[in-house]
């Protein structure tokens, strides 16, 4: 019988690139993890001096719609906000909403009360808030509803705006996400264009591309069997990986041309002659690089703390 044809090295190597990244994309969680409290660290003091003082007086958090018009006064302006306002209410994770129609017995009532006026009335007098208590730990989905109904709702004699802590750490969530995505396609199209420019191989530039996503996608994985997440800094730790591994590519395909320009060694063996060759200096740059990104988890700030983990499995 004829033995069957071994399945060439290097078309394994990107089944099993392709493989890894369809598995993590599908089982990890890559969405990066902000909350209110994302830059201190659980053991931080201040930190848990806050925590203390939650549990004992819970509050929630709060989100605030500005609301301007014309004459904040009308009817026209209070029947419409008593819609938003009844809209907001109805909200899965939503404790409480407080406006000037739902608190106060009207809009008289609200300016002459010092508390309403104060909470509800802006000091122009042209818009009003809207007060939203929430106990949700992930406000994305809350934050989704209200920005669908602030878009129905919203016309030019009826601006609305939002505010408060929950929104600002959605906006910084979705930056994230939107940077780590258009920086990651950047950087692969940048240094695949230079890679082409420099070997003129498009099985190399492949190869390359290939191994430093199988990087990336190792780390991600190894980080989530870790117990940890995608945080503020970590989001960005892709990148970080994909340059260090492309280096050390660079650098041995370097050396495997100036091996096979001198042509002292066989074809089949240069690529294990350039490997040793490229090994001690690639195990010590590993070594600093890890022991930079050490450094990162003796601080307090939770966001380098996590960033000098990822950096210690992405570097070796």
């Amino acid at each position: 019988m004829t033995a069957r044809p071994a399945v060439p090295l290097h078309w394994l190597m990107l089944v099993i690139t392709v493989a890894l990244v369809i598995g993590v994309w599908t089982l990890v969680d890559l969405t990066p993890q902000v909350d209110q409290n994302f830059f201190f660290a659980s053991d931080d003091p201040q930190l848990q001096e806050s925590n203390a003082i939650d549990r004992r007086f819970p509050s929630g958090s709060q989100l605030i719609l500005s609301v301007s018009a014309p004459d904040i006064s009308s009817e026209a302006y209070i029947a419409r906000l008593g819609r938003l306002t009844e809209r907001i209410a109805s909200m899965p994770a939503v404790t409480g909403v407080r406006s000037l129609a739902d608190g106060p017995k009207d809009f008289e009532d609200a300016d002459k009360s010092p508390f309403w006026s104060r909470l509800l009335i802006a000091d122009n007098r042209r818009s009003s808030n809207i007060i939203v208590l929430t106990q949700a730990n992930n406000p994305g989905p809350l934050i989704r509803r209200i920005e669908s109904a602030v878009q129905e709702l919203d016309r030019e004699d009826f601006r609305i705006r939002i505010a408060g802590a929950p929104y600002v750490v959605e906006m910084i969530r979705r930056s994230i996400g939107h940077d780590t995505q258009y920086f990651g396609l950047t950087a692969i199209a940048l240094f695949g264009v230079a890679m082409w420019w420099v070997f003129g191989s498009a099985r190399l530039v492949i190869g390359m591309l290939a191994t430093c996503t199988t990087a990336v996608f190792a780390t991600l994985l190894i980080q989530a069997l870790a117990g940890k997440k995608v945080g503020v800094l970590t989001a960005n730790l892709g990148i970080i990986v994909f340059v260090i591994a492309l280096s050390h590519l660079v650098y041995m395909t370097f050396n495997w041309e100036t091996l096979a320009h001198h042509g002292r060694r066989q074809r089949d063996s240069l690529a294990a002659a350039a490997w040793r060759m490229t090994l001690p200096p690639s195990f010590w740059s590993m070594v600093c690089a890890s022991l930079g990104f050490a450094s990162l988890l003796f601080v307090q700030a939770k966001p380098l703390r996590e960033l000098g983990f990822g950096g210690i499995v992405g570097s070796i």
